[in-house]
């Protein structure tokens, strides 16, 4: 009998904010499969283990996936071939991803090519970057019948809120935008993480910031 794929997302940043289900999930896989960063598990496994640390004795199966946008489908079909060959074994596999993997995450296109395979996949929702942010800063999201807008790395004008994700390598004409409009920013850099930092004023916030930044907009 084949084995099952889940999709685990583990939050953004800390290891308490990984839901029942994830850490249940994690504990009943025969394998984990993750992004690596040299040849070692990379950020979600670091973020996991804090939850589940008996997950060190399991079978670890990492995966180079490049920081970079375009056209990666070899990457993505070469990491659907590898997790075939452990599902045809009978393994069941969890996959962790940061955040949620339902948004912006790279693993639902594999999960796209594991499925035309025949194989059965399954997603385990994960705590987004965004919400965790709002919890830090005590700033609800929304109100009442106010919108929520999210954008990926650029300024919007929108009515309500404005959520920008991967917002540090382009922040510098976020904030002039933000100043523009006469509006209120908060910046969040690797939420939850160690090196996490938070800016509640434009004028205090850098030019550029991490890859895992996030600036909500009132």
């Amino acid at each position: 009998m084949n084995g099952i794929l889940y999709a685990v997302g583990v939050g953004p940043g800390d290891p308490e904010l990984l839901t029942l289900k994830a850490v249940k999930t994690i504990k009943e896989a025969d394998c984990i499969a993750c992004v690596s960063s040299g040849g070692e598990p990379g950020i979600a496994y670091r973020i996991a283990i804090g939850a589940v640390p008996e997950m060190s004795d399991k079978e670890i199966l990492p995966m180079d996936f490049p920081m970079q946008e375009g056209d990666l489908s070899k990457v993505h079909e070469k990491a659907a071939l590898l997790l075939s060959m452990k599902l045809e074994s009978g393994k069941n596999v969890a996959f962790l991803t940061l955040g949620d993997p339902g948004f912006y995450s790279g693993v639902s296109y594999i999960l796209d090519a594991v499925k035309e395979k025949g194989f059965d996949v399954r997603i385990v929702s994960g705590i987004p970057s965004f919400s965790a942010a709002s919890a830090k800063l005590m700033i609800p999201l929304a109100t009442g019948r106010e919108s929520v807008t999210i954008s990926a790395g650029e300024y919007r004008k929108v009515d309500g809120t404005l959520v920008i994700l991967k917002a540090g390598k382009n922040l510098k004409s976020i904030k002039q935008a933000v100043s523009a409009e006469g509006k209120h920013a908060w910046l969040v850099e690797n939420c939850g993480m160690e090196n996490e930092r938070v800016y509640k004023e434009v004028g205090s916030m850098p030019d550029e910031a991490g890859y895992f930044s996030l600036m909500i907009v009132k």
